[in-house]
């Protein structure tokens, strides 16, 4: 696919950045016509038991995979309590619903169907010519009812393949960060009793990894710890670091499919750490520019770390 001329005006002049743009429209889906609209599509299958990237189970998954059936045990605890004291069950005719943003146009909302309790929020930022349809339905797949999963749409591409296929971007940080706190607002509105009010975990694929970077270095309040797939990195100089952890940053994960990535990554995980922030690479097998498949298997896996000691994550 040749490289937009509307992406080379938002790119940065170091090659990563490039490389990453060129290939940010998802791997396996060709175009054509769009995916269901979100208040009817379905949450994607698991494209099998996780793996790690050697080909065996790995014992920090294994330990994972207890952690998850000790949380979901505790997390029914927490819903049976909510519901003790008089939340109703959150309803919604299907997963996925749109949700109306004023200044900005709608974004697609995972919803954490029948919880009686608060829920967390997972920002999920799409890269460079995607859509929020295809993040929300990855991050549900690794989530499910734990959490609303909110993607912000952004701004229709001129170059969409079809007028039935409509691709997107983010036209500036700035921008997606108001975009953002916009849609936080309308999902607090829409569901003020299950929403939970504090920290909120922000994820970005690409471009949406290179944009949230900038935006959680000046917010490390809001958005403390991070899940960077496939870019982001350079933004992670020694002073944007201090500043993330100063703010209040926790962890950053970052998630790779190519070499190129995880060497990146690794350098910019050092700079982290050394300014008192845990960070970790988590490298899927060699899968190309993507977010789905081995990579999401990846993110589930290594998800864990990043969230072991927040309790309203590990209740779920």
């Amino acid at each position: 696919m040749a490289l937009p001329v509307a992406f080379l005006a938002l790119s940065l002049a170091s090659l990563p950045l490039v490389a990453a743009a060129v290939g940010c429209d998802r791997p396996g889906r060709a175009a054509g016509p769009a995916p269901a609209p979100p208040s009817v599509a379905p949450a994607p299958a698991r494209e099998g038991a996780p793996r790690a990237s050697d080909g065996g189970a790995t014992p920090a998954a294994a330990a994972g995979d207890a952690a998850t059936a000790a949380g979901d045990a505790a997390g029914a605890a927490g819903d049976a309590a909510g519901a003790a004291a008089g939340i109703a069950p959150l309803r919604a005719e299907a997963p996925f619903v749109e949700l109306p943003v004023e200044g900005f146009p709608s974004a697609v909302v995972s919803v954490p169907i029948g919880a009686t309790a608060r829920r967390p929020v997972l920002i999920a930022s799409h890269g460079n010519y995607d859509r929020p349809e295809w993040q929300c339905e990855v991050w549900r797949d690794i989530v499910a009812d734990g959490a609303f999963v909110l993607c912000p749409r952004g701004v229709a591409r001129s170059d969409s393949p079809s007028a039935s296929d409509v691709r997107f971007t983010y036209e500036s940080n700035a921008r997606l960060e108001r975009e953002i706190d916009a849609g936080l607002a309308a999902l607090r509105a829409r569901f003020p009793e299950h929403v939970d009010p504090g920290a909120v975990l922000y994820t970005g694929f690409s471009l949406g990894a290179i944009m949230g970077s900038a935006i959680a270095a000046r917010r490390a309040a809001l958005f403390p710890r991070l899940v960077l797939v496939e870019g982001g990195h350079d933004k992670w100089t020694p002073q944007t670091a201090k500043a993330f952890a100063d703010g209040g940053g926790q962890r950053v994960l970052f998630v790779c499919a190519q070499a190129g990535c995880s060497a990146a990554a690794s350098a910019a995980a050092a700079r982290l750490e050394k300014a008192g922030v845990p960070a970790r690479v988590a490298r899927s097998k060699e899968a190309g520019h993507r977010y789905d498949g081995p990579v999401a298997e990846e993110t589930r896996r290594a998800l864990g770390w990043l969230i072991e000691d927040d309790a309203r994550w590990s209740s779920r």
